[in-house]
């Protein structure tokens, strides 16, 4: 038979021994639980947000379907006019022509520049770049 350790008998620590088993195998089970609502929680998020956006892309398909946006549109993007009609477009003393809006004028400028001129300008911006300073070269001896 066991003899008391501390105060503690046989029976006191067949019930230890067991409590600790069983913490021994349900922390780990407790653990993938938790995780799996965290899991769980983050996916409904996501899922709220693409609800979200597929309302969005809704409203925009419903906006197509009406034949004035779709006219607004032609004349804004394609330049569409209705026969009779006259266009005048603006142009500055170069014969260029000038952009009817901000959005317009950044996207032309995006169209213009090349990637290897991007590329070359990045190159030329990191070449005089400082480099950085050594944290060795500031103790003394």
């Amino acid at each position: 038979m066991l003899a008391p350790i501390a105060g503690l008998t046989g029976r006191s620590l067949v019930l230890l021994a067991i409590t600790l088993l069983a913490l021994v195998a349900l922390v780990p089970t407790v653990n993938g639980y938790v995780m799996q609502q965290q899991r769980l929680s983050t996916l409904r998020a996501q899922v709220a947000q693409q609800e979200r956006e597929v309302e969005g892309l809704e409203a925009q398909v419903a906006r197509w379907e009406d034949p004035t946006f779709v006219s607004a549109q032609a004349r804004e993007r394609l330049l569409f006019a209705y026969p009779g009609e006259t266009q005048y477009r603006l142009t500055d003393s170069s014969g260029a022509e000038v952009p009817q809006t901000t959005q317009a004028a950044q996207a032309e400028q995006r169209a213009k520049t090349a990637w290897f001129g991007t590329m070359w300008d990045s190159l030329v911006a990191a070449s005089q770049a400082a480099p950085p300073e050594d944290p060795a070269d500031k103790q003394g001896p």
